[in-house]
């Protein structure tokens, strides 16, 4: 049996808990790597850090006890708590078998924030967890993290260990989001929509570029997102418009106009009528106000 154990950890006795950081974090107390695996290959640790491992290909089970074995593969994130007596195989798993097995791994001593962020995961056995990402875009995202984290391990960045804590916690952000989607009744349609919404507030939207992006008639796009958000469509992009503009007018020195015109509004004097119906405020006024909050009414 072999043992994964970091260079401040390399002094304790085995078995003895290893605390998480309390100070600064440095270049000890985090690797990352990734590794690959064929068909037929299996390996024993004894790992005493936190292990954060994002498996990219193929499949392998894991597990010391027949009774408590289980299977993750590609798309998975297993998450892994200290002094653990870890076992893997790729003999067995339905992709593992033909494929072996690619992972991307994080082994840490983590701060209490990112501690915080490992614990919210429920195990599914005695020592792991396992959270079933996907392939889909959230993926992507913690794919780019892991080997970002890789390449400044890699470096000589005077501040890497802090780079690879924040791109860690990127990752573990993503993950929870995608299992807060997963528990959002919100039909994904409307997901999709509202998410183009966002990215698109300087630009011309119209009900049938809604349409397009939902997969929906007009009919269809209506009766899945009102009930939903409590809004038309339509009003619900100029809800996300006026709130964009709240932000620019409260965090820049931008001119009405420009904001406006960078939310999507054409008419600067429809938007300050707009902005007065969320706020009740005009917004240079609302820009000058100390602690200006949103009026209870929506845009109507």
């Amino acid at each position: 049996m072999g043992t994964i154990t970091s260079a401040a950890a390399a002094a304790t006795v085995a078995g003895q808990a290893i605390p998480t950081s309390s100070g600064e974090i440095t270049v000890a107390d985090i690797l990352c790597a990734h590794g690959e695996h064929g068909p037929g290959s299996a390996e024993r640790y004894w790992h005493h850090q936190w292990a954060v491992i994002l498996i990219t290909r193929g499949g392998y089970r894991l597990g010391i006890d027949p009774q408590q074995i289980f299977d993750a593969e590609a798309g998975d994130l297993v998450i892994m708590r200290p002094e653990t007596d870890h076992a893997w195989t790729t003999c067995g798993h339905p992709r593992g078998d033909h494929e072996g097995v690619a992972a991307a791994f994080v082994l840490l001593r983590p701060p209490p924030r990112i501690e915080l962020l490992l614990l919210r995961h429920r195990e599914i056995r005695p020592h792991y967890a396992r959270q079933r990402i996907g392939m889909g875009p959230a993926w992507r995202r913690i794919v780019s993290c892991l080997r970002r984290m890789q390449r400044l391990g890699a470096s000589s960045n005077a501040m890497r260990a802090e780079l690879q804590i924040n791109l860690l916690e990127q990752a573990l952000l993503w993950a929870a989001a995608v299992e807060r989607e997963a528990a959002d009744p919100v039909d994904p349609r409307v997901r999709r929509v509202i998410e183009y919404m966002g990215g698109h507030l300087a630009t011309t939207i119209t009900i049938e570029d809604l349409c397009r992006v939902a997969g929906t008639s007009r009919s269809q796009l209506a009766a899945i997102f009102q009930p939903a958000m409590g809004y038309t469509p339509m009003r619900y992009l100029e809800k996300l418009r006026l709130e964009r503009a709240m932000q620019l007018l409260r965090m820049t020195s931008r001119t009405v106009d420009s904001i406006a015109a960078d939310v999507g509004f054409c008419d600067a004097k429809h938007f300050a009528r707009r902005f007065r119906t969320l706020t009740a405020l005009s917004p240079t006024v609302y820009r000058a106000c100390k602690e200006p909050t949103a009026a209870s009414s929506a845009p109507r």
